[in-house]
């Protein structure tokens, strides 16, 4: 039966300092990085996107969307590459031979020139156009050795441009492409003379990209169509269609049209002077599986000893996400909103909840109801949590095992979710790990009633244990209502009442258990369904 009580859990976890400061490096291998390529003299770079989740569509910061905008939904993408700045009227002629005259003079409405110039970007293509000259590219490129192995130029599918557009994995969850103020990154209606621009004039974005927004509009892969509101990875659009899909406003549409998630579409053999296009590759013709995480030597798992116990935290790779009642996240509670994007640095956070024989071996006592050196330690309250977290530390400096410039402590409430979320390696499920709540939690319908031993159940996407279900977790946050705004490294309210706990627990039922889910209790309250999981 659901406990009526509010409830108090702890979670451990640490960063380099007490709380993040900066968002996250991103680390990538040395044979995932920027490339250039030349063609007939001219060169041209493909930034590398590693993959991640996000959520896609009319996300809150995305002001007055269009209906076609929705539903929000999760999208996991594979690693690919994405062109640094859009085609320019040279790449074009150096590969098909045409000018933009050429091109003008076969305009589906007009012919009027908008810019020329070798470092303009190239318009008046068709989506059959394009398609032809990728074709070509590849065909060069192929003859002169410089495609890598298995990969073949193409569009963009949809997805893949606008999680490039949002800056991927680095995002700041911003309305426009590497920005809130659209004049910084883009060339609209409000500064462009209804002239297109040399590409690389304004800001870049947070991968290093140029004029996602504004400028010309850019062919994707996609035909058009609604959304889905089901979690999808490496989605190509419909099978079929009449329309092509077109991303990122151009020089005469105004700011609402160059918003990150604002959709165009048209016929795929109209020629506008609007239209141009960004080029892609990836592994294969199109990602087939998630992105594995390349993290640096110094940033993985960490092992610790107190006493003969042994517990492990698990180095979570800061991201951008969207926090609170996504799309996947069925029946939310009125708490879980807005839906807000939150950035975060690196952390670190246990693989499991804090066991008794760890909570013993540090305080020398074990206040657990539900008995068991490998249960989660519960019957602890927040001011409980905060005492073993002292020292713990002082135990652990005393013996040389913390890491420099590190302190465990409580997660916060952001820290938390996103590492249920599964972190940059999510695939959006409702619960921590999979939509099948009892192949991840001990709850109400599976658990007789009392905690079970830590680890029984199927490790989430970043391998943390029990982020659902047994007890209840604290964390350091003040609760309170959510903000709309972005937020990067939040430590919730600055005072308050009562304080956070997340995760659900053995007594809850599925809603209760949802990774969005949130409860509050006074920080002195202690019940048998309350522990914690530590951050560093």
């Amino acid at each position: 039966m659901k406990r009526i009580f509010i409830l108090s859990l702890i979670a451990v976890a640490f960063s380099l300092s007490t709380f993040g400061q900066n968002p996250k490096p991103v680390v990538q291998d040395n044979s995932f990085k920027t490339r250039e390529f030349t063609v007939n003299g001219v060169s041209f770079k493909m930034v590398a996107v590693e993959g991640g989740t996000f959520q896609m569509g009319a996300t809150s910061e995305q002001q007055d969307p269009h209906s076609y905008e929705k539903p929000v939904h999760s999208v996991t993408l594979s690693n690919y590459y994405i062109g640094e700045t859009e085609v320019t009227q040279a790449l074009w002629e150096a590969v098909m031979g045409t000018t933009i005259r050429d091109q003008a003079k076969k305009g589906t409405w007009s012919t009027d020139l908008k810019g020329i110039g070798y470092n303009y970007p190239m318009y008046y293509i068709s989506y059959d156009d394009c398609v032809a000259f990728v074709k070509k590219l590849n065909e060069k490129l192929k003859a002169a050795g410089q495609l890598p192995a298995g990969r073949e130029f193409r569009l963009p599918t949809e997805a893949e441009w606008e999680f490039a557009a949002r800056g991927g994995n680095r995002s700041r969850g911003y309305q426009y492409s590497g920005s809130n103020t659209l004049s910084s990154v883009a060339w609209y209606n409000g500064n462009s003379n209804n002239t297109t621009h040399p590409v690389k004039q304004k800001q870049a974005n947070e991968l290093g990209l140029y004029d996602m927004s504004g400028n010309v509009w850019e062919w994707c892969y996609d035909w058009y169509g609604d959304y889905p509101s089901l979690s999808q990875t490496n989605p190509k659009g419909p099978s079929t269609g009449s329309d092509r899909v077109l991303r990122g406003g151009c020089r005469y549409d105004n700011a609402q049209d160059c918003r990150v998630a604002d959709r165009f579409n048209n016929s795929p053999d109209y020629r506008l002077s609007i239209s141009g296009l960004r080029l892609a590759f990836s592994l294969s013709t199109f990602g087939e599986n998630p992105k594995p995480v390349v993290q640096e030597n110094s940033f993985k798992t960490l092992e610790f000893t107190v006493g003969n116990v042994h517990f492990k935290m698990v180095a979570v790779e800061g991201g951008t996400f969207q926090m609170g009642a996504t799309s996947e996240q069925q029946d939310p509670y009125s708490n879980e909103k807005p839906v807000h994007s939150v950035t975060l640095s690196n952390y670190y956070i246990g693989e499991t909840e804090v066991t008794q024989a760890l909570w013993e071996a540090v305080m020398g006592s074990n206040p657990s109801y539900c008995k068991g050196s490998d249960n989660p330690v519960e019957c602890v309250n927040y001011n409980d949590c905060m005492a073993f977290v002292k020292k713990l530390n002082e135990k652990l400096k005393a013996a040389g095992q913390l890491p420099a410039g590190r302190e465990f402590r409580l997660p916060t409430e952001a820290e938390w979710e996103f590492a249920a979320r599964g972190g940059n390696r999510s695939r959006g499920y409702q619960y921590s790990g999979s939509n099948t709540l009892s192949s991840v939690a001990w709850y109400g319908d599976n658990s007789n009633s009392t905690t079970h031993p830590v680890k029984q159940k199927q490790a989430n996407e970043l391998g943390l244990y029990d982020m659902i279900g047994n007890v209840w977790e604290w964390c350091y946050d003040w609760y309170g209502n959510y903000s709309s705004l972005s937020q990067t490294n939040p430590k919730g309210p600055s005072t308050g009442s009562l304080r956070v706990l997340r995760g659900g627990s053995w007594d809850y039922d599925a809603q209760g258990c949802r990774v969005a889910r949130r409860l509050n209790s006074s920080p002195d309250y202690r019940f048998d369904f309350s522990g914690l999981r530590l951050a560093l």
